[in-house]
């Protein structure tokens, strides 16, 4: 008998500065979401910073349950396991390997950050952000029949939607033991020189395909 393949979907309450804005405004407990395909549940992928000192160099990248823990508070977290046949759970797998090995290519949409706030996905040639990006895939590989009716959903939204898949909720302390940092370069200490570069240089290249967007809508 084949074994039942998932799609772990994890909503986080981020323990940084940006996530508390955002829940700030938003006021709703989970701002970034994630995906994973391994039920150690310590591992994930999504459109997020690249490093920790860098909150606008951001782009698509490997995410350790290690990013939750931050000056000694732990996110809370909410994962999803979403039932999929093997075939499409080898589709999203493979598509999360083209991205992470154009990773350079891949950046945050930080203009579609502000647009998702008035209930909008900007979008942006290779851009994304992290419910847009976990959106896309669940409306690609996960099969959930409710996410093809529109466009748009927030996070509360698919949080609500998938709640029925919902496994866990509470600490992320329980996968942060078990977890390492792998591929992730959260942790690594850069210049601030590195920092600035290329966060000028990754939202400047933002701004460029924006306008040539609403350029060829003209």
């Amino acid at each position: 008998m084949e074994e039942q393949k998932y799609l772990y979907i994890a909503f986080v309450s981020s323990p940084y500065l940006t996530g508390k804005i955002i829940r700030k405004f938003t006021k709703y407990p989970y701002n970034h979401m994630e995906i994973g395909f391994s039920s150690n549940l310590d591992y994930f992928w999504s459109f997020s910073r690249r490093y920790k000192k860098a909150p606008f160099y951001a782009g698509f990248t490997p995410e350790s349950a290690k990013r939750f823990l931050n000056r000694g508070k732990y996110a809370d977290i909410k994962i999803c396991a979403v039932p999929v046949s093997s075939e499409q759970f080898l589709l999203a797998k493979k598509e999360t390997e083209y991205l992470y090995e154009h990773r350079e290519e891949y950046i945050y949409n930080l203009i579609g950050a502000f647009g998702y706030n008035f209930g909008k996905f900007i979008r942006i040639e290779k851009s994304a952000i992290c419910v847009e990006f976990v959106l896309s895939m669940l409306k690609k590989h996960g099969g959930i029949s409710v996410l093809k009716e529109k466009d748009f959903f927030s996070i509360k939204e698919l949080s609500s939607i998938l709640d029925e898949y919902k496994i866990y909720e509470g600490s992320g302390e329980k996968f942060y033991k078990t977890a390492e940092w792998k591929e992730d370069e959260f942790p690594k200490e850069k210049s601030g020189f590195f920092y600035m570069k290329n966060t000028i240089k990754t939202n400047a290249e933002l701004i460029k395909r924006f306008l040539k967007s609403a350029l060829k809508e003209r």
